[in-house]
């Protein structure tokens, strides 16, 4: 995907997931838990994705000394290695999920994001356990003080 492309994406997820959380606080107190549990951390994501997109494009765009020069879309072909890249991702999708299942959410959270960056990111034990303990005070915060709720 083309970086001008990923920018727009990236952009109109943040408007889609900022529309759904203004969307969810109009409802009542109990029906407004899942599009909150649903759109907040989607929000989040996607300005962090977008965040990315930018930081990429300037990267490049200082390396090369130009705007948007990129290679041709491939048409559509997905190098094996990348392959084998979204293939772990499902798997990890998939490890969360049977972890929710089986431990529950505010236990598997952490130990999922310990891992995840750990192991996948190949990030320092250090910062891996900072980014899997803030995002679950985070969670934390914001669903059982903010929202009163429990996952």
């Amino acid at each position: 995907m083309r970086r001008a492309e990923e920018i727009g994406f990236a952009a109109l997820l943040v408007i889609v997931f900022t529309l759904f959380v203004v969307l969810g606080w109009g409802y009542a107190r109990r029906p407004r838990i899942v599009p909150l549990t649903l759109s907040i951390p989607g929000l989040a994501l996607s300005v962090l994705h977008l965040g990315q997109s930018i930081t990429k494009l300037k990267r490049k765009d200082e390396k090369e000394g130009g705007i948007g020069r990129e290679a041709p879309a491939s048409g559509g072909h997905v190098p094996e290695g990348e392959r084998q890249k979204i293939l772990q991702i499902w798997c990890w999708i998939i490890g969360l999920a049977v972890g929710v299942n089986f431990l529950g959410f505010m236990i598997a959270l952490p130990l999922f994001l310990l891992a995840f960056i750990k192991f996948f990111a190949k990030r320092t034990w250090k910062l891996s356990t900072l980014i899997a303990a803030s995002f679950t005070l985070a969670v934390y915060l914001v669903f059982y003080v903010g929202l009163r709720t429990t996952l």
